[in-house]
């Protein structure tokens, strides 16, 4: 798997690099375009004016524009641009600028299966992942993206890519998490798994929320993959911030749809919350 993936047409970059389909769905797409590739007869090659084998060209000019793209100051392009891989192994790969201007900053450890937002000196750092290398996990391989970002939240998506864990059995999923700088909350609000040899269970449309007063809304209406058929569902949740009987700031959910008293924390809201390894 690349160490980065550059999500817009470059047929340069996708028809002389090595061709790898699109693992993380609708969301992260890079269309091929099929280009003759000339073998080199000689080395230095004899096919280009500076001797270089024509891919390593290739893979030159994509990195020159991912890196443009990278530091540029286009923040929804560089998200629709850059995956976090799990896989990767240079630094810089392993980081993204949220929001340019107020220099709010995301960065994955796959070491340790963490992932950090940082903004004006503070930084708030969530267990996302098992650590790389861990025996008995189901999610192996897995890439994060950004689907919506602000100075004070944003939208993560993870997807685990597809893991053949014993004979004739896959395990997939995508999960969809809400960051709250605020109260340095992180939890889970859109998830869906399958284990058959299948495309990732993306969701349709994007999960994106809406800022309301103390918290967020939650609206998604589609049709929900699993290992069967998809079904219609619509999810109508609120995500307030509150304070626990500890005194602990939390980000609770209530499912607006259900009878009243009976929406907080039920089974329209998933359960997951981040642990937070810092601070704790």
């Amino acid at each position: 798997m690349k160490n980065f993936f550059l999500l817009i047409t470059l047929p340069f970059i996708f028809g002389c690099t090595n061709a790898q389909e699109n693992k993380t769905g609708d969301s992260f797409k890079a269309t091929k375009v099929p280009v003759k590739e000339y073998n080199c007869t000689s080395n230095p090659c004899g096919n280009t004016a500076t001797g270089e084998d024509p891919s390593d060209i290739s893979g030159k000019k994509g990195a020159a524009i991912l890196d443009e793209i990278r530091y540029g100051d286009e923040d929804k392009l560089r998200w629709t641009a850059i995956a976090l891989s799990s896989d990767s192994e240079k630094n810089d790969n392993l980081k993204i600028t949220l929001i340019r201007a107020v220099n709010f900053k995301m960065q994955l450890n796959p070491i340790l299966g963490n992932i950090t937002f940082s903004k004006s000196g503070v930084e708030h750092t969530f267990q996302i992942a098992s650590p790389r290398g861990e025996k008995g996990g189901l999610c192996p391989e897995y890439t994060i993206t950004v689907n919506e970002a602000s100075s004070s939240h944003a939208i993560i998506k993870k997807s685990c890519l597809r893991y053949n864990y014993k004979p004739g059995r896959y395990f997939m999923s995508v999960d969809y998490y809400l960051y709250d700088f605020e109260i340095a909350i992180m939890r889970n609000i859109w998830r869906s798994s399958v284990q058959i040899n299948s495309p990732l269970p993306e969701a349709k449309p994007t999960p994106a929320v809406k800022k309301i007063k103390n918290g967020y809304r939650f609206d998604w209406i589609g049709m929900f993959p699993s290992d069967n058929l998809p079904s219609k569902m619509e999810i109508h949740n609120t995500y307030l911030r509150e304070k626990d009987k500890k005194g602990s700031n939390v980000l609770i959910c209530t499912d607006t749809s259900a009878p009243r008293n009976k929406g907080i924390e039920n089974e329209m809201c998933e359960g997951e919350v981040l642990t937070r390894v810092s601070p704790r």
